[in-house]
């Protein structure tokens, strides 16, 4: 017979093993996090302050680094995915693929004060 003990440490074990092979590795993160900013560069950074510092080139455009007072960022992804609407008259309609958005979120997570 097993004893209760000995049967909750397998568990623990068994789970911190699961968790360590389906949670992204360090380098994957960064690396989805980097083609997030030259997504930010490319396509937002015309308007937007796109890193952890700076002003925005255009006035009253929101800087990424605070994008978190704004907006609920677990749900950024989706938004992106869906359709960014236009915060303004003169900001072009943006529709994400899954993995640019995915990336472009990690970023905009990363970069938040």
């Amino acid at each position: 017979m097993t004893s209760p003990t000995r049967v909750c440490q397998k568990a623990i074990v068994a789970v911190l093993i699961v968790l360590m092979w389906s949670a992204p590795s360090t380098a994957d993160a960064l690396t989805l996090q980097r083609r997030g900013q030259t997504l930010a560069k490319r396509m937002c950074g015309q308007c937007h302050a796109i890193g952890k510092s700076g002003e925005s080139p255009r006035a009253g455009a929101p800087r990424f680094a605070h994008f978190g007072d704004r907006l609920d960022l677990s749900t950024f992804a989706r938004r992106l995915r869906r359709g960014l609407l236009p915060g303004h008259e003169d900001m072009p309609m943006f529709r994400f693929s899954r993995p640019d958005a995915d990336a472009l979120a990690a970023y905009v997570r990363s970069i938040q004060q």
